[in-house]
């Protein structure tokens, strides 16, 4: 079944509206589990806000420096969240990569606040 979010502007390709979109509250929590010399994150994302979120994005950091992690298999990334709507995505990396430090989720999107969790 397609996620895909289709947008209709009131004037045939004019957009610059959706740059006027107020800020998305989106909740997260993220569980993390190490089995092995893998890493899995399950990230529960809601969107409490009465607007949609846009180009809603996960990135996987190390949790004391922050810096992103590299190379992660992501269930899913780049998605919307309608008013109310909630995905459960999970994610996959190699111990290797976190260079010593504990995997942390950030959500971040077009027209979201980012958030850790």
């Amino acid at each position: 079944v397609s996620r895909n979010l289709y947008l209709r502007p009131m004037q045939e390709g004019n957009y610059r509206a959706i740059r006027q979109l107020p800020k998305a509250r989106i909740k997260t929590n993220t569980t993390v589990t190490k089995h092995g010399d893998l890493w899995q994150l399950t990230t529960h994302a809601q969107n409490f806000s009465s607007h949609p979120s846009l180009m809603t994005r996960l990135k996987v950091v190390r949790e004391k420096s922050g810096d992103r992690i590299l190379p992660v298999i992501y269930e899913d990334n780049y998605f919307n969240l309608m008013p109310g709507e909630e995905r459960m995505i999970k994610t996959e990396l190699k111990h290797a990569d976190t260079r010593g430090e504990r995997p942390s989720m950030v959500v971040e999107g077009f027209n979201v606040e980012a958030v850790s969790s």
